[in-house]
C-alpha cells in the first residue's frame, strides 16, 4: 500500500525537489533569454550573442546553476539508494559525475570568450561538452531502466530518469551541436523535465511509493511514519 511520510526525511525530500524545481525553472528560462539578447557581437564570435565580458558572466552563472541540477539527482539517488540495483546505483553516479563535469566545462568554455568560431579555442570548447553529456546520458539511461523496474515515484514520475537520458542523445546532442536556436530550446525542453523530476521529488515527499519490506522507497530504517 501507498505510505505518507513524515517527519524531517519527508521536509528534506520536499525542499530538494523544490530547489530542483526552481533551478530548472531558471535554467529553461535563461536558454529563451540567449535567444531573445540583442546580438553584441558578429555570428562568427564564439560568445555570440554576449561580448567576452557578457559571456563569461553567463558561463560562470551557468555553472553555478547546475548546482540546482544536481540537487535533484542527489534526491533522485537518496530516494532510490536503499533498494536500488547495482547498475541503477552505478547510473545515479554517473549521471551526478556528469553534471559535475558539465560545470566545469561551463567554466572552461570562458577561454573561448574572445575567439571566433572555427578556431582551435572554440573548438577545444565544443570538444570538451562531448564527454560530460554522454555521460549524464548514459547514467540516466542506466539508472532509469532500473527505476522504471523498481519505480520510487508513483505513476507518470517513474519514467522521468528514462526519459532524461534517452533525451540527451535524442535530440539534445545533435541540437547543442547545431544551429543555436535549435541548441537553445532543445536546452531549454531538457530542463523542463529536470523540473518534472523536481515535482516527483516533491510528490515523493508527501506519497511515496512501497518498498518490499512495505517501507516507503528511500525512508531511512528507524524514522517514524
Amino acid at each position: 500500500m501507498t505510505e505518507n511520510w513524515t517527519g524531517t526525511a519527508a521536509v528534506r525530500l520536499r525542499t530538494l525537489g523544490l530547489i530542483t524545481v526552481i533551478a530548472s525553472l531558471i535554467g529553461a528560462a535563461c536558454a529563451v533569454a540567449v535567444l531573445a539578447w540583442p546580438p553584441q557581437v558578429g555570428t562568427d564570435w564564439y560568445s555570440y550573442p554576449f561580448d567576452a565580458t557578457g559571456y563569461a558572466v553567463a558561463q560562470s552563472f551557468f555553472a553555478l546553476h547546475h548546482i540546482g541540477i544536481l540537487v535533484g539527482l542527489y534526491g533522485l539517488a537518496r530516494l532510490a539508494w536503499p533498494r536500488a540495483s547495482r547498475s541503477t546505483k552505478a547510473g545515479l553516479v554517473i549521471a551526478a559525475v556528469g553534471m559535475v563535469l558539465l560545470m566545469v566545462c561551463e567554466l572552461f568554455a570562458i577561454t573561448a570568450a574572445k575567439a571566433q568560431v572555427g578556431t582551435p579555442a572554440a573548438d577545444a570548447v565544443d570538444n570538451a561538452y562531448g564527454a560530460p553529456m554522454i555521460l549524464i546520458g548514459a547514467g540516466m539511461v542506466l539508472a532509469g531502466v532500473g527505476l522504471v523496474r523498481r519505480p520510487v515515484f508513483p505513476g507518470w514520475g517513474r519514467w522521468i530518469p528514462l526519459v532524461l537520458g534517452i533525451y540527451v542523445f535524442v535530440p539534445l546532442f545533435p541540437a547543442v551541436f547545431g544551429p543555436m536556436v535549435l541548441g537553445r530550446i532543445a536546452i531549454g525542453v531538457w530542463f523542463a523535465i529536470f523540473a518534472a523530476l523536481g515535482v516527483a521529488l516533491m510528490r515523493a515527499g508527501t506519497v511515496a511509493v512501497p518498498t518490499d519490506s512495505g517501507r516507503p522507497a528511500g525512508e531511512p530504517t528507524g524514522v517514524r511514519r
